[in-house]
C-alpha cells in the first residue's frame, strides 16, 4: 500500500533532471569531437561514460516514478545518490579531459556533470530521507 496521496513531486523532478542530463550528454553537453585524423582525445571516453551513467540514472528515475511501492521507490531513489556522485566525479577526476580550459570538455561537459550530478544526488538524498520518515510515521500509527 502506498502512503502517498499527493503527486510524486520529488520523483517527477528527479526524472526530469535525469532525462534532461541524458539528452544533454548525447547532444549539447557532450565533450570535444574527433581530432582531424579521426582519433579521439581522452575526453571522448569521459563523454561515453557520462552517457552510460546518465542513461542509467534516467531509467532508475523512471522506475522510481512508476512504482507504487514506497519501499521500492526509496531503494531506487537511494541508488541515484552514488550515481549522481559518480557523474560529478567522472570528467576530469576519474577520466581525464583536455588540458586547455577553453575546450568544450573543460568549459561545458565538466561543469554540467558537476552541477547535474550533485543536484541529482542531493535531491535523491532528500527524497530517500523523506520516504524513510513517512514509512516510519506510518508504522508508528
Amino acid at each position: 500500500m502506498s502512503l502517498r496521496k499527493k503527486p510524486p513531486v520529488f520523483e517527477i523532478v528527479l526524472f526530469a533532471l535525469c532525462a534532461v542530463y541524458f539528452i544533454g550528454a548525447l547532444t549539447f553537453l557532450s565533450p570535444c569531437g574527433p581530432k582531424e585524423d579521426g582519433s579521439f582525445m581522452t575526453c571522448h571516453w569521459a563523454g561515453q561514460a557520462l552517457r552510460g551513467v546518465s542513461c542509467l540514472m534516467a531509467v532508475v528515475a523512471a522506475l522510481a516514478l512508476a512504482t507504487r511501492n514506497d519501499a521500492a521507490r526509496r531503494g531506487l531513489v537511494t541508488a541515484l545518490i552514488p550515481a549522481g556522485a559518480l557523474t560529478a566525479a567522472l570528467p576530469g577526476r576519474l577520466i581525464g579531459l583536455c588540458l586547455m580550459n577553453s575546450m568544450t570538455c573543460q568549459a561545458v561537459t565538466r561543469p554540467a556533470a558537476l552541477v547535474f550530478g550533485l543536484l541529482i544526488a542531493a535531491l535523491a538524498l532528500a527524497d530517500a530521507l523523506r520516504l524513510a520518515r513517512s514509512e516510519r510515521q506510518a508504522t508508528a500509527r
